[in-house]
């Protein structure tokens, strides 16, 4: 296994940075966290223009054909820059999901093209993570389903054309799409600032063309879905993680103490390498799990290692910038808080590390 970038790679990545600091510096991320939309639409369609939205689906899909890996290195800048998008959300998990499906076509054209957005509505009030913890009921009525109750931390429901809703039917987890007019919609104050939703569904009625895949077997196209997420949020932790170690150094060498720049000071150079190991190890590991995944394997000890070490390096890498810029991190014109309030997110969306030691530990039991 080569986790070398090549040339390719690293084209993709220097466009990707380029148009992510013109478009999305850091003052519009903090405008973002208080508008409406929550994201640039005009930002939106520059990725489609680039393929950029249906780039990991396959040629026969309509999309560029290639993989997590690739994907993984626009995901490493838009952690750098903290791009709020409903990019993972619509384009990877909803969209692998369709295309899993293969019935929707015309749909997944549309969300190629940026014309269509689609939220997942999978967590629920334990806030576990998991097919387990997929309970809200799908009744039988008539030749469809009644759903009732409510998902939370729905991403980006306001501007969806779809909600994809994970549901429990009497043969098991089942997903649907649903129309986001039909729920009741109430945007939650979250620490990251991200548009976040609570989505309550009051005896809505879907009917069979609702349905996703095959009832009770939605999980089947749910999970490898959610896999190709989690590394790429493992990826998008380690290029924040590489923005706040060049901010730190930057710091680090500008601050003075006792008549000289801190970053001379042993103590306050642990704390850069930590930064930097933790971000470079988050990188390898998802790097690991992309290229599994990208070679048609499960993949799901290298998904779960990749988060595991990620969600914990998410916290340390934050903290030990704390530590070195001290209390003017805690402050709202500070940058640096931009990347803590968003960790805490990470931290714990798409499985917090407990739940992927479990997986892994799972994994080995059984051989």
């Amino acid at each position: 296994m080569d986790v070398a970038l090549d040339e390719r790679h690293i084209a993709l990545g220097k466009v990707a940075r380029a148009l992510f600091e013109t478009r999305c510096p850091l003052d519009i991320v903090r405008q973002l966290e208080v508008h409406e939309l929550g994201y640039l639409p005009e930002l939106w369609r520059e990725m489609a223009n680039l393929d950029w939205l249906g780039m990991s689906y396959p040629e026969s899909a309509g999309g560029a054909g290639a993989g997590i890996t690739d994907l993984a290195v626009l995901y490493i800048e838009m952690g750098r820059a903290l791009i709020p998008s409903p990019h993972l959300s619509s384009a990877v998990i909803c969209g692998h999901i369709l295309v899993a499906d293969a019935s929707r076509g015309d749909l997944v054209a549309e969300m190629i093209a940026g014309e269509a957005i689609l939220a997942p509505a999978l967590v629920e009030e334990s806030g576990e993570f998991g097919p387990h913890a997929i309970t809200l009921p799908a009744t039988p009525s008539g030749a469809g389903y009644r759903l009732s109750g409510t998902k939370l931390l729905v991403p980006y429901a306001h501007v969806a054309r779809h909600l994809l809703v994970s549901a429990r039917t009497p043969d098991g987890v089942t997903l649907f799409l649903v129309d986001p007019a039909a729920a009741v919609l109430e945007q939650l104050p979250n620490i990251a600032g991200y548009p976040l939703f609570a989505v309550t569904f009051d005896g809505v009625e879907v009917g069979p063309d609702a349905i996703v895949g095959t009832v009770g077997r939605g999980h089947d196209l749910l999970g490898p879905a959610l896999d190709r997420a989690t590394v790429l949020r493992c990826a998008e932790i380690a290029g924040a993680g590489e923005a706040l170690l060049d901010m730190t150094v930057t710091y680090a060498k500008q601050r003075e103490q006792f008549g000289q720049p801190i970053g001379r000071f042993q103590a306050v150079q642990y704390l850069c390498s930590d930064i930097a190991i933790d971000s470079h190890l988050t990188t390898l590991l998802s790097r690991r799990a992309a290229w599994t995944l990208d070679q048609g394997h499960p993949g799901r000890a290298e998904v779960a290692a990749a988060k595991a070490y990620a969600s914990r390096a998410a916290q340390h890498i934050v903290h030990c910038a704390h530590e070195i810029y001290a209390g003017m991190a805690f402050m709202l014109e500070a940058d640096v808080q931009l990347f803590t309030r968003r960790a805490k997110h990470w931290e714990f969306d798409l499985g917090d590390a407990d739940y992927h030691d479990d997986v892994l530990a799972g994994l080995l039991e059984t051989g």
